[in-house]
């Protein structure tokens, strides 16, 4: 599993107010066993994204947290393009959720200089600043 996949559903969490994420929350969102979530967060931390506290779960370092944003940021931006296209908006985020790991840096530049000052996604989120 990407580790950018990962980051942002552990950065979605912690914009809920889930500030720890357990092996738990993580199987339960990824459809995996929660020894393979235990060992995903472990090398999350090794990887230097966070802190894993055994009985507790993952806390975000300032490397993962800027890392969380950004690959938010380039999801919902992402998602204002898929808008102007004329998606239907009940396609938008998981259409995004299809690309927006994929795409190279030519066309994140180009997306963030068209919509870099949206503050919300079409869904209205809020799009993190860098």
């Amino acid at each position: 599993m990407e580790t950018e996949f990962i980051i942002r559903t552990l950065f979605k969490a912690y914009e809920k107010g889930n500030y720890v994420v357990g092996p738990s929350h993580l199987s339960k969102e990824l459809d995996i066993p929660k020894s393979t979530a235990q060992k995903i967060l472990i090398q999350l931390s090794e990887l230097g994204y966070g802190f894993y506290v055994e009985r507790k779960g993952f806390i975000f370092s300032e490397k993962g947290l800027r890392e969380g944003k950004r690959i938010l940021r380039r999801h919902r931006l992402l998602e204002c393009l898929l808008e102007d296209l004329g998606m239907d908006k009940s396609e938008i985020c998981e259409e995004a959720s299809k690309i927006d790991l994929a795409f190279g840096s030519g066309l994140e530049r180009l997306i963030e200089e068209k919509y870099g000052k949206k503050e919300r996604c079409p869904c209205g989120k809020p799009i993190p600043s860098l």
